[in-house]
Order: C-alpha cells, then structure tokens, then sequence
C-alpha cells in the first residue's frame, strides 16, 4: 500500500484531503466509544473493554499527531508523497477496524459492513489502484474474523439458523464482490471527476488565451478607431492647404499665418497618430496589463478634458464633486473610456457636454450628459456589443466606444448604463470602485 505510482488517477489536490480526512476520523472515533458504551452499558454485552478502548485510543493518538501535522504537510508534502500518507492512514484504520471487530463479536458484528467505507475512501482518494488494493487488504481482515473468533465459525452457523459451514464462505465471497462493487464504482466515479477538472483547466486555459487574442484584437480595432478623428483631422486640414495654396496670387499675410497654423495642427495630429501607433507596436504579440495606480478624480477629469479640447471647442465642461479623494485603476484605460464617451455625446449634441462625478455606494461614478437626441431603441438594445453605432454611413468611428467603455468596467468590477437626461439629451454612466479587486486580472482599454 506505500508503493503507489504517481500514475494512479485520482485528484491533484490529495494532501489538501487530508484535513477532511481527520475529521473523518474524529467523527470514527466518537462512533467507536458510542457504540462501545450502549453495547456494553445499555445492552450489558460481555466485551473484552481493555481491548477495544486500547484500540480507539491508538485510533485517537494517531489522529491528533495527524491533525498537527497536517499544516505543515500541506506545504511541503509532495503528491506522491501525501498518497502514500494517505494509503498508509486507511490501511491502518481498516486493520484497527479488524481488531475492534474481532473483540466484539467477530463476523457477527454487524458493524463489518463498515470495511465498505474503506473501500469507498480509498477510491475517492487513491484512485482505482488504491481502491483495489483496499478491496484485498480489507477481504483479508474479513476473513481473519473467522479464523480467530473464538467459537466464531459455529457461533455464526447458529446464527444463520443451522446454516452449513460453506456459508461462511459465501459470506466472505459476498463480501469481495460487494467490495469490488463498489470498488469499481468510486474509483470509476473519482477517475470521471479528474478527468473533467483536467478538461476545465484545458479550457479554461484555452479560454484566457483566447481572451488575450481578442484583448489584442479589440485593442486594434480601438487603435484603428481612435485613428478616425485625427486622421479625418488631417484630410480636412490638408484640404484647406491645397485650396490656400491653389491660386496664382500670392499669399497674403493673413494666407501665411492660416497655413501655418494648418501645419502646426497637421503636425500635432501626426504626432498623436505616432503615439498611438508606438503604444500598439509595443504590445504587438503580447498583452501586457495596465497596473492599477491612485488618481485623483478630478485629474482624471483634467486629463479627459485636455484630451477632448481641440474636438470641444469649449463646449466640454466638468463638473466634480468636491472631497471624491482618488481612485486605484488602470488610469490610461479610465481615461480613454470617458473620451470615449465624451467624443460621443460631442458628436451627438451641438450644446454643452458634461462630465460630472459624484460619490456613491459602488465607489465614483463619472457621467457624459449632452443634449442630443439620445440613442435609438436597437442601439440600445445590443448596448456593448462590437460595432454597433448610431452614427450614419461615412461618419467616423467603428462602433467600439460603447463596447470598450463596457469591456472596462468588467474588468475593474464595475457597471456602464446610458439613460435619458432629464430635459432632453442622454446621460451615460461609467461607475467605478475606489480600487480594482486583487483578483481581477488588470487590463487596459484602449479605443
């Protein structure tokens, strides 16, 4: 029973069995004194009480000095050899279990039906092979409780009503088919188990794979989105050089200082185009993950404003409410979200856009209000899925503001709704805890 193979399936997580298994075996040994007492006190039967206590007290002694250990076995104990620990702890109960049934009435205890729990735990812990070998172990000791009752065999014939010796044999044969039985049935039931946590695991790794894949893919896409505007920018601008610089005449000055302040703005737009183009050759094959850091709200505020000036033309405005204190996410990721956000509204109001924040129970949650005519119904509708837009045919944009913005919020455990506002317009609202949980894998968003 030591020699098991690390070949055997059963599950990984054997030495964390442990703790379980010392329960188990309290709840054995309280069993044990329960039965010991109503037997001999309610049921005056004549029982050899200096064996049986000696051997609960074995059972007792062991588990206590298998109870303090287990701590430290879980950290260094290797799964080899915590089978073995395991194995060695239920060889030992089923031949405790032999002992108190040969001092208490042998194969007329009804409690030999417990050799079966063996049997059982060892399939669920040890796996086929363990299981089997239990099987021969505990046939063994069913056996020796005919060969050294004493009186056993004909007290058991009288028993069975005058049965014939044979029975006994049949007893015992019973007993190996009932245990193979059973056997057969958890370790098969145990192996089915590991082998679907084994099929999770592949999945779920294939799953975070393909999560990366599509976080590199959306993280594209958004480039390629966020690349409309200063590229749209630049076609307008270079349009307006060529028209300028078309006529015979020369240029005035009033030409000169409009040209250049095309080309001081064609530059800033190129410069944009670059830096977007930089982060993504960066990340390009691997995802790496933004990590969380403290901000305060209205510097994340300050930022989307900035970012959203040469769109706004003061129409952009923000609205924080005093003493928020500072939030601990993926700041870039943040940030984009809520140009997002404002990039949308703008394009969809001609007045004033909003950004507001104010406190709640979740953490902070920052709002876009405008005055626009809101989003229709089916864009409503299949919120947060990819490319879908309210924009029409050749305006700029992919469709993927509203879908990143929402991919960020799961991922920082937080919500994203949009709403009519009151008096007219829309109102979308990014809430965000103070802190990304520690279990939340940091991701950023770009768009």
């Amino acid at each position: 029973m030591a020699t098991l193979p690390a070949t055997v399936n059963q599950p990984a997580g054997v030495v964390t069995s442990l703790p379980w298994l010392v329960r188990l075996r309290w709840l054995a040994v309280l069993g044990q004194l329960g039965a010991t007492v109503v037997a001999a006190a309610a049921l005056e039967m004549e029982l050899d009480l200096t064996w049986l206590l000696a051997l609960v007290g074995v059972e007792a002694a062991s588990n206590a000095a298998l109870q303090l250990a287990v701590p430290r076995l879980e950290r260094r104990l290797s799964r080899e050899a915590g089978l073995r620990l395991v194995a060695g702890v239920l060889a030992a109960d089923a031949a405790i279990l032999t002992g108190l049934l040969l001092a208490s009435g042998g194969p007329m205890n009804p409690f030999s039906v417990f050799f079966l729990v063996q049997v059982a735990l060892a399939g669920v812990l040890l796996g086929a092979l363990g299981a089997w070998l239990m099987v021969l172990w505990t046939a063994m000791g069913f056996g020796l409780l005919f060969l050294l009752t004493p009186g056993g065999a004909s007290a058991h014939a009288h028993h069975a009503h005058g049965a014939s010796p044979s029975h006994l044999h049949g007893m015992w044969i019973a007993y190996v088919m009932a245990a193979g039985f059973v056997a057969a049935f958890v370790s098969g039931i145990s192996g089915a188990l590991a082998r679907r946590e084994r099929e999770l695991v592949r999945l779920r790794e294939r799953a975070e794979k393909s999560e990366r894949l599509g976080a590199l893919g959306a993280f594209s896409a958004g480039a390629a989105h966020e690349l409309g505007t200063p590229l749209s920018t630049i076609a307008v601008v270079a349009a307006d050089l060529a028209s300028s610089l078309a006529g015979d005449a020369p240029p005035t000055r009033a030409d000169l200082d409009g040209i250049r302040d095309d080309a001081r703005l064609i530059r800033s737009e190129v410069e944009r185009c670059r830096g977007l183009l930089r982060d993504l050759s960066e990340r390009a094959g691997v995802w790496v993950g933004e990590t969380p850091a403290p901000t305060e709200v209205d510097a994340v505020a300050r930022e989307v404003a900035e970012r959203l000036e040469g769109l706004a033309g003061g129409r952009f405005t923000i609205d924080v409410a005093p003493g928020l204190g500072a939030v601990a996410l993926p700041l870039r990721g943040l940030v984009q979200s809520l140009v997002n956000l404002g990039r949308n509204a703008l394009d969809a109001s001609a007045e004033a856009v909003v950004l507001s924040a104010r406190a709640v129970p979740e953490g902070v949650a920052l709002s876009v209000l405008d005055r626009g005519p809101g989003l229709p119904p089916e864009v409503l509708a299949r919120l947060g899925e990819p490319f879908v837009t309210e924009k029409g045919p050749g305006a700029d944009g992919l469709g993927l503001g509203l879908h990143l913005v929402m991919a960020y919020a799961d991922k920082v455990g937080g919500t994203f709704v949009i709403g009519a506002r009151e008096g007219g317009g829309a109102v979308a609202t990014l809430t965000v805890p103070r802190a990304m949980a520690a279990t939340a894998a940091p991701q950023e968003t770009r768009a």
